[in-house]
């Protein structure tokens, strides 16, 4: 009897892993690629100016092709394009920003949450981006995110989200260029309305689940 209610115990802790903690490892895998590129784009906006600059062939009306392939419809055509080459040719270089496993957690935990076709940054259970990050760490002074649909890979996502097509603040291009943000983790997953979700969260001030500040002052 003792036994077997050892292997019930080892079945349930081991065996019978809910389908969400499945799919945050698997929709983690990719966070990094999304990291790479925000960081190609704040360490040498001038490049990133010509990765866009050969794109303007791409537009068939207010139609937008992305380098693979994703179709945007625009709201301001190829003038929202040249507003972003415009930006990017005049910004700073800014230092990368590190990704972070936990804040890609957070990021996954909702991509998981709107698999269903849901839209926007509040979860089904009401929280918000801040909330999500400190189930897995500690955010300090400035939080953000971003959110992207129906794109096809880590570059589409940040060209669309710098050219920022509708948006009058940019408020998602801010985001990738806020001097203010030193941490960033994303995750992208399966979407019944546009295909794909990916979601990108941003940190000021970061602390791992686990880690003490006094650690990474020592590590650093």
């Amino acid at each position: 009897m003792r036994r077997l209610l050892v292997l019930a115990i080892y079945f349930v802790l081991f065996c019978h892993r809910p389908a969400g903690a499945a799919s945050l490892l698997r929709l983690s895998s990719k966070a990094s690629e999304v990291v790479h590129e925000m960081n190609l784009a704040r360490e040498h906006p001038d490049v990133y100016a010509g990765y866009l600059e050969k794109l303007r062939g791409n537009f068939r009306g207010n139609i937008f092709a992305l380098p693979e392939g994703t179709m945007m419809r625009t709201r301001e055509g190829v003038a929202a394009l040249d507003e972003a080459i415009r930006f990017l040719r005049c910004t700073r270089p800014l230092p990368p920003l590190t990704f972070s496993r936990g804040i890609s957690l957070a990021a996954a935990e909702h991509v998981t949450d709107q698999a269903s076709g849901a839209l926007g940054h509040a979860g089904s259970d009401r929280s918000d981006p801040a909330e999500r990050m400190s189930r897995h760490g500690s955010w300090s002074t400035l939080w953000g995110e971003n959110i992207s649909y129906g794109k096809a890979t880590a570059r589409d996502v940040v060209m669309a989200l710098i050219i920022d097509d509708g948006l009058r603040g940019r408020k998602h291009r801010k985001n990738i260029f806020n001097r203010a943000y030193h941490f960033a983790g994303a995750a992208v997953g399966p979407h019944a309305r546009y295909r794909t979700v990916w979601s990108i969260d941003f940190a000021a001030g970061w602390i791992e689940r686990g880690q003490t500040a006094s650690s990474l002052l020592a590590r650093n």
